[in-house]
């Protein structure tokens, strides 16, 4: 009867730990490290912590009915005379003997050889016991208290920190900078009867058809967006050139984007890095001051002159099992400062692209670099 309220009890408190570990993981928020706020998988991991904790208060309070001798075997003994013993008992067995008596010699009762499977814990000796339970609890156990809620450095390098393809498309339409807009489709060219300047790259709109195009390299900040042209100069190559969406300027840029109370747009690290397939938006942002919260490592692509760092953010498809980080460089004047892997810094700067690689690159040009706490979600969804 004690091995049975033992076994029972100690099922009961399996039942709250698991419970109790879901519970925290989604109450204290760590739950956001690891799964995405859309969708059932967060409300699942609360509906399930609390179906478990409801279940081992069932059972708890049902632990008297279960240490009861109720097993429901049939105990009937033939024993060639008849002899109707009612035994008392809860048991609900079959006791009837029809024995003759003094040939209790004969009794095939054999209860030792019945199969009474009763579980791990039950059968179990007392060390066979505890290894059960170790087996069952320790596992949950050491996963709420040792579990990273972010990835390390070398698995993020591992992950293709430094082979980013910038001229990917996969996920642009979620952070274009074109807001409602989005990444639509290249716009139509003009008929050749009708060409309009907005039918053309900002940086190939001729002033007169006779004055000769001036490098602009020496051209004066745009009159339309604040920002110099972009460099026409012809990309090594192998690259891909940044595709034209449509129209674009620095009023569509200031109407979907915040600013800070210095002025500078405040951007995620993925929204800077689908800038490099979209010269429309290049052109405007080209040369604006941005602010972007991201996690810091070592540079180890063009970094000869020790100039630069590494900023990155995760993105989560599905779970944080699938994240990847998407990155960019931080360009410094003099040698970049050092911080500790993985640091979650605030950077501000210059936007600006370079052609490296044979492709085009975003880099931020830093004139403010300090470490920060980490946001509410650490991984992008």
């Amino acid at each position: 009867m004690k091995t049975k309220n033992f076994i029972h009890l100690v099922s009961v408190a399996l039942l709250f730990l698991w419970g109790a570990v879901l519970l925290y993981f989604y109450a204290s928020g760590r739950i956001s490290h690891y799964l995405p706020p859309d969708g059932i998988f967060r409300p699942m991991v609360l509906v399930a912590g609390i179906g478990l904790v409801i279940v081992g208060l069932f059972n708890l309070a049902t632990t008297r009915y279960a240490a009861a001798d109720c097993c429901g075997h049939d105990h009937g003994h033939d024993h060639h005379h008849e002899h109707d013993h009612d035994h008392a008992g809860c048991c609900g067995h079959d006791h009837s003997h029809d024995h003759e008596h003094h040939h209790h010699e004969e009794h095939d009762h054999a209860h030792a050889a019945h199969d009474h499977g009763h579980g791990i814990l039950e059968e179990s000796g007392s060390v066979g016991r505890i290894v059960a339970i170790l087996i069952i609890a320790a596992p949950v156990t050491w996963a709420a208290i040792r579990t990273p809620d972010q990835y390390s450095a070398n698995a993020v390098v591992n992950k293709g920190l430094y082979n980013q393809n910038y001229s990917s498309t996969a996920r642009a339409d979620q952070f274009s900078l074109r807001g409602d807009q989005g990444a639509k489709a290249p716009a139509k060219k003009a008929e050749p009867a009708k060409p309009t300047a907005m039918d053309l790259p900002p940086a190939t709109v001729a002033t007169t058809p006779t004055t000769p195009a001036k490098s602009t390299a020496d051209a004066p900040p745009s009159a339309t967006t604040g920002a110099p042209p972009v460099s026409t100069t012809t990309p090594p190559a192998g690259a891909k050139e940044a595709k034209s969406y449509g129209g674009f300027t620095l009023a569509d840029l200031e109407a979907q984007v915040p600013k800070s109370k210095a002025g500078n747009f405040i951007l995620e690290v993925p929204e800077l890095y689908y800038t490099a397939g979209d010269k429309e938006v290049q052109s405007v942002i080209t040369g604006q001051m941005v602010e972007t919260i991201a996690q810091v490592l070592p540079e180890k692509v063009n970094n000869e002159d020790g100039k630069r760092l590494r900023i990155f953010r995760m993105l989560v498809q599905c779970c944080a099992a699938d994240a990847r980080p998407y990155s960019i460089p931080a360009l410094f004047a003099e040698k970049a400062p050092t911080f500790k892997d993985m640091t979650w810094v605030k950077v501000t700067g210059k936007m600006n692209y370079k052609q490296e690689g044979g492709q085009t690159v975003p880099l931020i040009e830093v004139t403010k670099i300090e470490e920060t706490t980490a946001p509410d979600n650490a991984m992008v969804y």
